[in-house]
């Protein structure tokens, strides 16, 4: 089956003109995007057939489209960002099909690229262009002025996170040595009402400080005063952060070692910037995206219009089996911060009987159970341990990913594996957590495979989840290379676990009857769905070659 699909793709492609390239990596195909216009020439890269990856299109000759910058056209490179990461989910069952459906928008979005009618989205792709390194930012919202990078250590490895912060930061407090006064840095933090956007009558990305200063310029003249402000007050590294309207961007460099000297620093030191620009083109620059990493945003960007609990002044009695996931569930929506105060009261002591259903565990054995809770949280959730093997050695493989496509890719592979293999199960929210569901599937031919329950891509369910007319809300994101992600609380995450928890523990005790299950939070926005074991669908191209 695998070869009739590479084939058909094969024959497909150069029916419009492809010719495959040699590749150690997956299917490698050159040739001409012409359906609009003149022949633009590109490759495209296949290394996943079932389309959990983009297909990877690239410009193989950039002197083909003009020398401006190009919004969606990465670097040197030339890679094409045609669909937004997880806003579309491919056929696999249609290979050819969707190689071509790739290629087609691709090509839409280079002749609109070219013509200049998306100039507008270098704003929303800003990052993509800008990006060189990150570092964390904690500054609060309206802030301007006067900020610091400390350099914090994480965990026990020697590497340290640059954090910008504007005075004392939750982040510095993890790492007390950063802020030894040999280890901060300056930097000046300033607003603008507008987004940042790349000149694309300019080389971009700017590299040295003739060419920062160029695009300041073209941005806003005022930034270049700023910037004369932050070489004034830093040394001998410079750091300028600009918050905009589509996130922060700073740009860091250290002063030539001529400027660093004592009578420059101490007695000339507001004519440095001057002197500065005679040697500009020779300075190389730093260009910082930041991550937002102030507690608002922590506790808030989940909750999509939710106001979280930060501010709030609260107790909670009780952190047995309920209260401690319930403290955890809590904390994760900003109880406890901004001001805020919760208390955790428990009189008795986590033993070895709560351990099966209990948030903490062996490290907290005989602690009271309300501080042990109150230690755990202000930890902020220690890392956990992964290791990938061979899916055959397990009995079970749950996916509770959320991404359609790979669980149609593992799907195939459960159904390529009947009658043996391991038993799968799949979980998952729909709408904004409206409705959980979980499925099993393993190597009986007489009930449905995920596949079953939506045999055709762009087609219906066979049980439609989320009543017509609702809308479902997407968070917002800064750059097209971020994935689009649907906002809800954590309690419809728990739930959707604990359907999925229950579904696995009557499979281990042989219960094998409603394989389908459906768990409705929000009945105006989701129907009520019978629990079921549903029967295979004739049309599923899954599982009806096997049977």
């Amino acid at each position: 089956m695998a070869n009739g699909r590479i084939a058909a793709l094969h024959d497909g492609l150069n029916q419009h003109g492809f010719e495959r390239i040699s590749s150690r990596v997956g299917h490698l195909y050159r040739g001409l995007l012409k359906n609009n216009g003149p022949g633009i020439p590109v490759e495209i890269s296949l290394v996943d057939l079932d389309f959990v990856q983009l297909p990877v299109i690239r410009l193989t000759d950039r002197d083909a489209v003009p020398e401006r910058a190009l919004p969606h056209i990465f670097g040197p490179t030339g890679v094409v960002c045609y669909y937004q990461r997880g806003s579309i989910v491919l056929d696999r069952y249609d290979p050819t099909g969707t190689a071509l459906q790739c290629l087609y928008k691709a090509e839409k979005v280079i002749r609109q690229a070219i013509a200049g009618k998306l100039d507008d989205d270098f704003v929303a792709e800003f990052e993509g262009y800008w990006t060189e390194t990150f570092m964390l930012s904690d500054v609060p919202p309206s802030f301007t002025g006067a900020g610091s990078i400390s350099f914090v250590r994480l965990n026990t490895e020697d590497k340290r996170t640059p954090v910008l912060t504007a005075g004392r930061s939750w982040w510095t407090d993890l790492d007390p040595s950063s802020q030894a006064k040999s280890e901060i840095e300056r930097a000046l933090i300033v607003s603008i009402d507008r987004a940042v956007s790349v000149d694309p009558n300019r080389a971009w990305p700017p590299a040295t400080l003739d060419q920062v200063i160029a695009w300041l310029e073209w941005l806003n003249p005022r930034l270049v005063t700023r910037l004369d402000e932050a070489i004034i007050d830093g040394s001998p590294t410079v750091a300028l952060a600009i918050k905009a309207t589509n996130g922060m961007f700073a740009v860091r460099f250290g002063l030539p070692k001529q400027l660093q000297t004592r009578e420059f620093l101490n007695s000339r030191r507001r004519s440095i910037p001057k002197v500065l620009r005679t040697m500009a083109s020779t300075v190389r620059v730093e260009r910082i995206s930041t991550d937002a990493a102030d507690l608002d945003y922590v506790y808030s960007r989940n909750l999509g219009r939710t106001r979280n609990l930060s501010g709030k002044k609260l107790l909670m009695i009780g952190c047995g089996t309920i209260g401690s996931f319930l403290a955890h569930q809590m904390a994760m929506c900003g109880a406890g911060v901004g001001g805020g105060e919760f208390h955790l009261i428990d009189n008795d002591k986590l033993k070895t009987a709560n351990l099966g259903r209990h948030l903490l565990g062996v490290p907290h054995l005989h602690r009271n159970k309300a501080e042990a809770c109150a230690e755990f949280l202000n930890g902020m959730l220690p890392g956990a341990n992964v290791e990938g093997f061979d899916v055959s050695r397990y009995d079970a493989v749950i996916d509770v990913t959320g991404e359609e496509a790979f669980s149609i890719a593992l799907n195939q592979r459960a159904i390529d594996r009947r009658p043996k293999g391991p038993t799968h199960f799949y979980g998952w929210l729909a709408g904004n957590g409206a409705i959980a569901q979980c499925l099993m599937v393993d190597g009986s031919e007489a009930n449905a495979c995920l596949k079953c329950l939506k045999p055709t891509l762009a087609g219906r369910s066979r049980f439609p989840t989320l009543k017509p007319g609702v809308s479902v809300e997407i968070g917002a994101v800064q750059a097209c290379s971020d994935t689009g992600f649907v906002t809800f609380p954590v309690s419809r995450s728990i739930s959707a676990a604990a359907l999925v928890c229950d579904l696995v523990l009557d499979w281990a005790n042989g219960n094998q009857r409603d394989r389908l299950r459906s768990r409705t939070f929000n009945p105006r926005q989701a129907f009520e769905i019978k629990d079921q074991s549903p029967t295979p669908s004739k049309d599923c191209p899954a599982c009806t070659v096997a049977r």
